[in-house]
């Protein structure tokens, strides 16, 4: 180990020199590795590890804190950001077996994600054989589809999500009261009485029934509400239309109509174009929350949870009843947290007291 003299003053009845020599250093051997690496020299490193152990973190903390004192010539005489610098030493690459900019030489961070784009990809690169015989297929057709749509609504389009959990007890006995009086012509599902929900919601919140298209909002006059299937070769989201003109009993034939056509691959695109805004239910599948991803250009997205049996308290008073949670994703581009939260709250009234939306037809 290396040994350095240096020099203390202390006050001892008036100001004295006095030579000390410095103790030696221990250090970890990433430390070591690291001070290598960055031509440090250990002997100025304040190690913060047990009795003064010094660990990677100081070396790489005195390196960022003296200038280019730490670095080695060769990377010293370089050209490089310090945003570069920084992301290097954070991700273990060494600079001097880095190659700068066509241009003028210099590291930039472009030429540091570069490098780590490459070593990753070299990383996850499959070489071996596996262990035991897999199936591998490749994304083709609606998966691919699928797969490129929800990477282009994640990426371009910042989500929020607001959840609120809303009692259902009243919307059970209304489907049940209405799948009675209909006598067997059609089966009115959760999901359409939903439909109609978000139509007339939709009606009184103009601001939520808009799309962004060329970095241009679109305010629709017309209402059209999608309806999330899953396939076994992905999800399609067909449109019932006008929704907040149709009867319950239309609204459900509708969808019957259209969720067989998907299920059967008899979808035109006609089915496919024009929503507005969409719902996607996973209560069938015992799911109580989650949070769904738009579907551009449309600007928000309900997500539904199952319904539940639920302890409810009301006006002091405890009460057995129903719940489910609904949440709410939409485009913070277009779409600001207030109207989306009036929005939400008039789908929650209306599941609350369902006999209202008899009146919006």
């Amino acid at each position: 180990m290396q040994r350095q003299t240096v020099f203390i003053h202390i006050k001892q009845g008036g100001e004295g020199l006095i030579q000390l020599p410095k103790k030696s250093f221990i250090a970890s051997p990433r430390a070591r590795a690291k001070s290598k690496k960055l031509s440090i020299d250990l002997n100025e490193v304040t190690g913060s590890g047990p009795s003064g152990r010094i660990i990677e973190e100081d070396v790489i903390f005195f390196y960022n804190n003296t200038d280019s004192e730490g670095l080695s010539p060769t990377v010293e005489n370089r050209k490089i950001t310090p945003l570069a610098k920084k992301i290097a030493i954070v991700e273990n690459l060494d600079l001097n077996a880095m190659q700068g900019s066509v241009i003028n030489g210099k590291i930039t961070s472009k030429v540091i994600r570069d490098a780590l784009n490459r070593k990753n990809s070299t990383q996850y690169k499959v070489t071996d054989t596996f262990p035991l015989e897999v199936n591998k297929k490749p994304l083709t057709g609606i998966r691919r589809t699928i797969a490129n749509r929800m990477s282009a609504s994640k990426r371009d389009i910042p989500h929020v999500t607001l959840t609120v959990k809303t009692e259902a007890t009243q919307l059970v006995k209304y489907r049940s009261e209405i799948n009675e009086q209909l006598n067997g012509r059609v089966k009115v599902s959760f999901t359409d009485l939903l439909v109609k929900i978000a139509a007339e919601c939709l009606r009184q919140n103009p601001l939520i029934n808009i799309s962004l298209i060329d970095n241009e909002i679109i305010y629709h006059n017309d209402i059209n509400v999608g309806i999330a299937v899953a396939l076994d070769e992905g999800l399609v989201v067909p449109v019932v239309k006008s929704p907040d003109k149709m009867s319950i009993e239309d609204i459900a034939l509708d969808r019957r109509d259209i969720v067989s056509k998907a299920r059967n691959g008899k979808l035109k695109p006609s089915h496919l174009q024009n929503g507005r805004f969409t719902i996607s239910n996973l209560g069938m599948y015992e799911v109580d929350a989650f949070t769904p991803i738009i579907n551009p250009p449309e600007t928000a997205i309900l997500g539904v949870g199952r319904i539940i049996d639920d302890v409810i308290v009301e006006n002091g008073t405890l009460r057995f009843g129903k719940t489910l949670v609904l949440s709410l994703s939409f485009d913070h581009r277009v779409i600001d947290g207030a109207p989306a939260a009036s929005f939400l709250e008039k789908v929650k009234r209306l599941i609350e007291d369902p006999v209202k939306i008899e009146n919006t037809v």
